[in-house]
């Protein structure tokens, strides 16, 4: 018979408290651990006797928030840490360097507990834990969650999985950022490690996650909320037009955005062409010149009046390599504005007469192509969606869904018609935390259906 299966996603667990002070540290977006306690608690005892499966479907971990200097260490802005210091990070958050930070100890020993009931658990990788692809990562985490002998399963998943093996009502699970320009690594996550350039073996990064490294991990100490707004694009857009005063690095990390954020995921993976800028003219000026917003281009023609910010500037884009060059070649004429990056809609692809963001569009793909999946699940974009409110119509009057499990951090209240105003996205009271999750029942044909649910609702 097959498992009923629970779903979460996006808990960023991060370095906890200060130890000595009992205050989060400012980095921390995972609040929920009694909660999350509660939870298992209550989905082992519904189970009884019938074991389940738990899904973290990517971003269970934030290891860009946890020692943060470890990410300054790499000579390459496309690589991120080692594996010795991703293992550290890992310790952090374990709870096994307490001068350090608390971490979340409590979580994983819930998960441990939840596995001695007679359960498993799958861990999905996603664009802020790709370091559990490191052997000796997964390694520490197994040995804090896998109780010996426990008749489950303990397992990760670099990219996806499916549920289900009837021949139809089978559900497809993936974190989602690959879907997403900003976020995606390319090759499934495949190839998850390269060279440095200096001899040591590192992660791969991807835009996302240098801009946390750079810029969100200085900017968020001051402001809480930045890390709470999804996407990124949103943050640079309103930043741009409020009170952040990013540095000469960060601007530039900003245009490299600006001239690649047009290009969708699967075109950026094939830029292989060799028609990228001379190195002569690989300057400041070039840069900003080839930004076709005039806002941003005249804050920058302002800014770089300083000496100072300009040397920063020009020594972040000497960093950039060939591949971030064609990109930023090939996406010029593509560029988004200050007022779209702004906005609260997705960015949309055009299929057929519809308009749909990435994510819809890439589960209406995976439906069309394997009949036997009737949903689809992803994570990332900390949006919960009910799919079985918006079915995804296809040939020969058949349907799907597409579900996105939402995160277990704080983010903003829907206000469908009118975005959030800067100061607006500033107020606490304007964020909340529903601890969404998906229940995937089973009949007794083995066929799945996915249930919407929230933890915050139904536990008062």
């Amino acid at each position: 018979m097959s498992q009923t299966v629970y779903l979460i996603s996006d808990l960023h667990l991060g370095p906890g408290r200060d130890l000595n002070t009992g205050v989060w540290d400012p980095l921390e977006d995972f609040q929920a651990d009694d909660a999350l306690g509660a939870f298992l608690g209550r989905v082992s005892a519904a189970a009884g006797a019938e074991p389940v499966e738990l899904i973290i479907a990517g971003d269970f971990i934030d290891y860009p928030q946890i020692l943060p200097d470890l990410a300054l260490t790499s000579p390459l802005n496309t690589r991120g840490t080692t594996e010795a210091e991703s293992v550290e990070r890992t310790r952090v958050v374990l709870g096994q360097r307490p001068e350090v930070a608390s971490g979340h100890p409590q979580v994983f020993a819930q998960l441990r507990q939840f596995m001695a009931d007679g359960h498993s658990v799958t861990i999905l990788v996603g664009n802020h834990d790709i370091d559990l692809l490191w052997p000796g990562v997964w390694a520490l985490l197994f040995d804090a969650i896998y109780p010996p002998g426990a008749p489950g399963t303990l397992r990760r998943v670099a990219y996806s999985l499916t549920v289900g093996a009837a021949e139809r009502g089978r559900v497809y699970v993936e974190h989602g950022h690959e879907r997403d320009p900003e976020n995606c690594f390319g090759d499934r996550m495949g190839k998850p490690f390269g060279d440095d350039g200096a001899g040591a073996r590192r992660l791969k990064r991807c835009y996302g996650t240098l801009f946390v490294d750079k810029v969100y991990n200085q900017l968020e100490r001051e402001r809480w909320f930045i890390d709470n707004v999804k996407p990124i694009s949103k943050v640079i857009g309103l930043g741009l037009r409020n009170d952040l005063f990013y540095t000469g690095g960060a601007l530039a990390l900003i245009v490299k955005f600006f001239l690649i954020a047009g290009l969708p995921p699967k075109q950026l993976r094939a830029v292989l062409s060799d028609d990228s800028w001379p190195a002569n003219r690989r300057t400041p000026g070039a840069l900003v010149s080839a930004v076709k917003d005039d806002e941003l281009r005249a804050y920058l023609e302002r800014r770089m009046a300083d000496p100072q910010f300009r040397d920063e500037f020009n020594q972040e884009i000497a960093r950039f390599d060939e591949q971030e060059w064609r990109e930023m070649r090939a996406g010029i004429n593509r560029q988004p504005t200050v007022e779209k990056l702004a906005d609260d809609k997705p960015r949309p692809v055009i299929l057929a007469a519809e308009a749909e963001d990435y994510y819809r569009a890439a589960a209406r793909d995976l439906l069309r192509l394997d009949p036997r999946i009737t949903a689809v699940v992803m994570g990332h974009t900390h949006a919960a969606i009910d799919g079985l409110t918006s079915p995804i119509y296809l040939d020969g009057g058949r349907a799907g869904y597409y579900f996105n499990s939402g995160t277990w951090t704080l983010h903003l209240r829907e206000r469908p018609g009118r975005p959030y105003t800067w100061a607006e996205i500033g107020d606490a009271n304007n964020y909340t935390s529903l601890l969404t999750y998906l229940r995937f029942v089973p009949n007794d044909a083995g066929e799945y259906q996915v249930e919407f649910h929230s933890w915050a609702a139904e536990s008062g």
